[in-house]
């Protein structure tokens, strides 16, 4: 059940663990311990207490599968896909292939439910993974083009943020080169960093977490041809395996990556969805 705010003299105690599988199967951060029970913070950015699940320790790598729930399906495509389907299909493959390669991963959504972004960070953060990777597939429809536009943003100052990013990238557009489809792109298209006009960061995901972090677009899911390739199993396939090799690479050599040089974009994105819209999904008790 929510709880308050937690503060001073309640009997809270530091948490035996990061981060915690519910017996629901949604992952959320452990903030302290109340007795027998578990405080932590739900995908709504409340508090409450559960009692049961499985702890996760910390990882090498979270992977943030965007958007989810019903106020947040991301973009949609001609053929009805939503991104939010897509990114958490997507983000399960890629989770299956890196641990088969030994490398530890959590995700910070499990099913179709909205989760906060400063509640994705957190998880993250609290796992003090290596590495944080936002996956997203865009809109609206860039210009026509031989390859894919896939664009991956990182965060400002941050050397291994900017060499995750330059890795996505790289494997990314190799393995989806593959395809033979009608792509589409930005004239910028690269590893970028998107800026609002005072300066700063204008992604959320890019912004909170303190885990070098990536948010990378795939391709244009409101491109009707990219649209159709996204709901096969062949291009969950492919992108997966670049998306693990990009990692894998981030954490085991000094590769650089490509896909750098393009100067800032300036942008201010919609507002992500609150909680005030936030439906908690069922953690168990």
């Amino acid at each position: 059940m929510p709880t308050p705010t937690p503060g001073p003299g309640i009997g809270i105690h530091p948490p035996p663990f990061p981060a915690l599988l519910t017996r629901t199967g949604i992952p959320v951060a452990v903030v302290g311990a109340i007795g027998d029970r578990l405080l932590v913070r739900t995908p709504c950015g409340a508090y409450a207490e559960v009692t049961e699940g499985d702890p996760i320790e910390p990882v090498d790598v979270v992977l943030d599968p965007g958007h989810g729930g019903d106020i947040d399906t991301g973009a949609v495509g001609a053929n009805g896909l939503t991104e939010k389907e897509v990114n958490l299909r997507l983000a399960f493959a890629t989770e299956e292939l890196l641990e088969e390669r030994g490398i530890s991963v959590a995700l910070t959504r499990t099913g179709d439910y909205l989760v906060l972004l400063s509640v994705r960070a957190e998880i993250a953060d609290r796992l003090g993974a290596a590495a944080l990777v936002s996956i997203h597939h865009n809109a609206p429809r860039g210009d026509p083009s031989d390859g894919p536009g896939t664009e991956v943003f990182v965060q400002s100052g941050s050397e291994e943020s900017a060499r995750l990013g330059g890795l996505l990238y790289e494997e990314v557009v190799s393995g989806l080169s593959v395809f033979d489809i009608e792509w589409t792109t930005a004239p910028d298209a690269g590893v970028l960093r998107v800026l609002v006009p005072e300066g700063r960061d204008a992604y959320g995901m890019i912004q909170r977490p303190e885990t070098p972090t990536a948010l990378v677009e795939l391709g244009y899911i409101a491109n009707p041809p990219e649209a159709d390739l996204f709901a096969t199993d062949g291009y969950i396939q492919l992108a997966s395996i670049a998306l693990a090799d990009a990692i894998e690479a981030y954490l085991e050599t000094d590769r650089p990556g490509t896909g750098f040089g393009n100067p800032p974009r300036i942008f201010t994105p919609n507002r992500a969805p609150g909680a005030d819209v936030c439906v908690e999904p069922d953690l168990g008790g």
